[in-house]
């Protein structure tokens, strides 16, 4: 929950761009490879729209389902952190960008530094030249390209210009927009790294730089003994004590392919969990078995909050420890501990994962964390409030949208989405109580979500996110 204590200064040169184009920025040496992935898709000026991957110490990590035959063995960048690759200043590893035009960046760890308190990062504190455009045909094509658009007498001075909607400056840089962008960015793969709007809200969501430790321990110390109970008995926070020692005691090594725990890991786990979930099921004659940890919702859940918040290391055929942040989170009070998984929720993870289906393969509006903490702190504490009002206006507000022509079952799935990534998520934290009513579709009845209801600590809790 603390701000980063190391930070790498970087500095990101597009090889073999004459005059060189490079970016110098500072990332915290937790940042993931699939992180640092997006954040160089900004201070570049790429638009995310090809494919990528790094290669570090003769390795290669980006997304395994791009690699579909497997034989570049491509290890998964979610699951691997800076600081588990740089071991001095000086280090130097190479990110590729569309595999057609062979963007090549060379990336050289100029210096490790203190993190400073009170600065955001990412920053780009630097940078020379504009990003080619995309599709120039690598940087053999762009030399072709500005010699076209210099010299009014190139058979393809005008075709060129068209193409860049009239002007391209080669020398421009906008160090102020790049930094704006990266304030607004949300993280996860397909974040298009040059169209984020500015959030509605001031709001980082970086709960480091806007909740100061004396607001956290003035909190705690006004809960009432009902309201600390509610934070001890919190099936997440058990559930998450059940994981980290599972993992401090147990040689937990990630599968070969993902990086998930294995099987036997996942059942240990789960039968240990306050309401452990089904991972097995017959159906008639028919037996159904859970074959990855991505089946298991509840279990991912908590994994991921415990990588993103920097408690477990770990990967593809690594074994998963358990940090010093890890092993000292048994020991906080138990309303802390719900806090500090309760802001990495909000500041540090790409909420689709509780969504993961093709609508939402662009990610989230960058405005919809702001507008959802809006519409949270807008419930009244206490009292129901009905569902379909409250989702409605959280995706009016954020400019939800659905890519399909039916708007009445795109208004449907989009209230589900608001469900899985919002409300869901917030009654794991004990933020939310839900309500759920029987609605008759075509002559069927389902369970749906009716109202919801903010607790006390809930609203304790929204209000430290300041």
């Amino acid at each position: 929950m603390s701000t980063p204590k190391r930070v790498y200064q970087i500095k990101v040169m597009l090889l073999d761009s004459r005059p060189p184009v490079w970016r110098r920025i500072l990332v915290p040496d937790s940042t993931t490879l699939s992180h640092l992935h997006t954040i160089l898709q900004i201070v570049m000026g790429w638009t995310d729209s090809h494919l990528h991957m790094f290669t570090v110490n003769e390795e290669i990590y980006g997304d395994p389902e791009d690699d579909e035959t497997g034989e570049i063995g491509t290890k998964n960048e979610r699951w691997y952190r800076l600081n588990q690759f740089v071991n001095r200043e000086g280090f130097k590893f190479r990110y590729e960008y569309d595999f057609g035009d062979s963007w090549l960046h060379d990336l050289v760890v100029e210096k490790v530094i203190p993190a400073e308190k009170g600065t955001q990062y990412p920053v780009c504190i630097k940078g020379k030249r504009a990003c080619p455009p995309e599709d120039v045909g690598g940087v053999w094509g762009y030399d072709d390209f500005l010699e076209a658009i210099t010299n009014p007498k190139h058979p393809e001075h005008d075709g060129y210009l068209e193409w860049v909607s009239g002007e391209f400056d080669p020398e421009a840089f906008d160090l102020d927009g790049v930094n704006e962008a990266l304030r607004a960015m949300k993280s996860g793969r397909g974040a298009k790294a040059v169209t984020f709007p500015e959030p509605e809200d001031d709001l980082g969501i970086s709960v480091d730089e806007q909740t100061t430790l004396d607001n956290l321990a003035a909190w705690v110390q006004n809960l009432s003994q009902k309201e600390t109970g509610v934070f001890e008995s919190l099936p997440l926070r058990r559930d998450m004590l059940v994981f980290l020692d599972y993992l401090s005691k147990n040689r937990t090594v990630g599968t070969q392919s993902t990086g998930n725990l294995p099987l036997k890991a996942v059942h240990a786990i789960c039968e240990r969990f306050v309401k452990p979930p089904v991972l097995e099921e017959t159906i008639g004659d028919k037996t159904y078995k859970v074959r990855s940890e991505d089946e298991v919702w509840p279990l991912l859940f908590v994994h991921y909050l415990a990588f993103h918040s920097g408690m477990v290391t770990g990967g593809q055929a690594r074994v998963w420890k358990v940090t010093e942040e890890g092993q000292s989170f048994p020991q906080l009070p138990p309303p802390v501990q719900v806090f500090f998984l309760f802001t990495h929720w909000w500041a540090h993870m790409d909420w689709t994962i509780a969504f993961p289906v093709t609508g939402l393969a662009d990610g989230l509006p960058a405005s919809f964390k702001p507008s959802a903490l809006a519409s949270l702190r807008g419930l009244p504490a206490g009292r129901n409030a009905p569902y379909k009002p409250f989702a409605d206006g959280l995706i009016a507000q954020s400019g939800l949208e659905w890519p399909i022509e039916d708007q009445t079952s795109a208004r449907s799935i989009m209230r589900s989405v608001v469900e899985r990534v919002l409300v869901d998520p917030m009654v794991k934290f004990g933020v939310l109580e839900c309500q759920y009513g029987t609605e008759n579709i075509a002559g069927h009845d389902f369970t749906k979500l009716a109202s919801i209801r903010l607790t006390p600590i809930g609203k304790g809790m929204l209000e430290l996110l300041k």
